[in-house]
């Protein structure tokens, strides 16, 4: 039977583009669902819908997960109308995008999934977000978001390994840094499990197997190393490598690290990274046109300006590096930034 007609929105994202060239640009609120208990699936068909849609076009949230487009997301054969149904009740519920200590705002992602099953034996699906969660979705750059490529995440096995990816480009400004063990098997959704509080099993099982994956599949480079307390092992620390493609070179002279900004005022240390021949419109421009093109995310050390004035301070020295006798040093940084579309994710 066919499906009843309707007012529906226009429908986008056929899957026609190479996997490749699709980027996932997810809003802060959404990528902090790793901390949820969505499934690996889960995950992968969200990426996969958000590197679908315009993040311009509100009017186009339907989206197409073409003929057998599911079966290699969930990496199987052919997948049955009764899994079919699980995966996407699972994106039916409410997931948390806010919380405080005074506050909890959750919301449905999708409101509709309407699927179809072709002569093949192949199911395709019709996604479509809630009006309430195109907040989230659609004009983000308010809010901050980072940008990934969707071939990152698609052919990755282990909800563990997802996760890490998250987390790790999520601080990928800060290079290296050091985290507290048992805040990392909770990241991770493993610390309920008697077999993980040994550093040793939590080690091998997970985190070596993760970072074996994330080499294999994708461009995250990282190492890491305990940090003991005495004998016993009470922290991690990562170190992740500079992208390959990255504008920056790995290290500049002069250039600050994340230390150097402690203590120091967030607002201050903006105008500090740009040259002084700036007014402070043309600051308060550059601000919020670098604003989310840092990754950064709540809960993190320092405050999201300092991460900001890191970005802006290192366009600077590119500037530099290539004409330090610019004439018009707002709009040569403004140009910058604004072709800088995979600083962080290339």
């Amino acid at each position: 039977m066919a499906r009843p007609k309707k007012n529906a929105d226009p429908i986008v994202g056929t899957g026609k583009d190479p996997e490749n060239q699709l980027t996932v640009q997810k809003s802060i609120p959404l990528f902090s669902l790793w901390r949820s208990d969505m499934s690996l699936a889960e995950f992968k068909i969200l990426d996969t819908y958000l590197s679908r849609i315009n993040s311009h076009e509100p009017d186009k949230r339907t989206v197409v997960f073409t003929k057998g487009e599911l079966e290699q997301l969930l990496g199987v054969t052919k997948i049955n109308k009764a899994d079919l149904t699980t995966r996407l009740n699972g994106l039916g519920r409410f997931v948390e995008v806010e919380q405080s200590d005074k506050k909890l705002h959750k919301v449905a992602l999708f409101e509709e999934a309407y699927g179809e099953l072709d002569e093949n034996g192949q199911w395709t699906i019709q996604l479509t977000c809630t009006a309430k969660a195109m907040k989230y979705i659609f004009n983000i750059e308010k809010l901050g978001y980072l940008r990934y490529k969707l071939r990152c995440i698609t052919s990755l096995s282990s909800r563990y390994t997802y996760v890490l990816f998250m987390y790790l480009e999520s601080n990928r400004f800060r290079k290296s840094w050091e985290v507290d063990v048992d805040e990392l098997r909770q990241i991770l959704n493993c610390d309920q499990d008697e077999l993980y509080k040994e550093f040793k099993r939590f080690n091998e099982r997970i985190l070596k197997r993760c970072q074996k994956e994330l080499h294999e599949k994708t461009e995250c480079r990282f190492d890491y190393e305990p940090v003991k307390t005495g004998r016993r092992v009470t922290g991690v620390r990562f170190t992740l490598e500079t992208l390959a493609d990255s504008i920056e070179p790995p290290s500049m002279p002069g250039q600050l690290t994340w230390e150097d900004y402690e203590d120091e005022d967030p607002n201050a240390v903006i105008a500090e990274a740009l040259p002084d021949t700036l007014t402070p419109e043309q600051v308060e421009a550059l601000r919020v046109l670098a604003g989310p093109k840092v990754p950064w995310f709540p809960g993190s050390a320092l405050p999201r300006e300092c991460a900001i004035a890191d970005y802006l301070r290192r366009k600077v020295l590119v500037m530099n590096a290539k004409n330090r006798d610019v004439k018009r040093p707002f709009s040569y940084l403004k140009t910058m930034i604004e072709q800088d579309t995979d600083a962080f994710y290339g």
